[in-house]
């Protein structure tokens, strides 16, 4: 009767520890949001999103205790015409990155629940498949009417 119960129980072990192995294979760096001026109700996120470990990764939503909702976007380009398509995840290759830049994929954070200025910090809750979940506090920066679209400023 004993084995019974211990079986389980080891298998629920081992399912945690590859679900905290995924979790800890994936490594955001370069976070930032783009301070808004006040009364904006869509501020941008970009990242750099590395997968160092031996399977892909799925992004399945992102979400923060400072907005309403967050969605994943693409910029698409038709006929000189931008626009951004909501994607419902982001699969991150074994060994692989996904870039989030102006222009490029990424995050359309809506309805602030509190102004943020430079200096300032939000959480974000990637919510990957497979229940894992990874914080990430990025950063709020003031770009200047002079600062381009690759923040080349903000790298350390």
């Amino acid at each position: 009767m004993k084995q019974k119960i211990i079986v389980p129980g080891i298998l629920l072990v081992l399912l945690y520890s590859l679900i905290a192995a995924a979790d800890s294979a994936l490594k955001v760096t370069d976070p930032w949001i783009r301070e808004a001026p006040p009364g904006a109700n869509v501020l941008a996120a970009y990242m750099v999103i590395a997968n160092q470990g031996i399977q892909s990764a799925t992004i399945t939503a992102i979400a923060s205790p400072d907005f309403e909702r967050i969605e994943m976007h693409r910029t698409l380009v038709e006929d000189g015409v931008a626009r951004m398509v909501p994607v419902d995840s982001l699969q991150i290759a074994a060994a692989g990155r996904v870039v989030l830049e102006p222009g490029g994929i990424h995050l359309m954070l809506y309805s602030p629940k509190r102004l943020l200025r430079e200096g300032d910090s939000v959480a974000l809750d990637i919510q990957l498949s497979g229940a894992a979940c990874i914080r990430v506090n990025v950063p709020v920066v003031k770009m200047d009417a002079g600062d381009d679209d690759d923040h080349q400023h903000h790298h350390h």
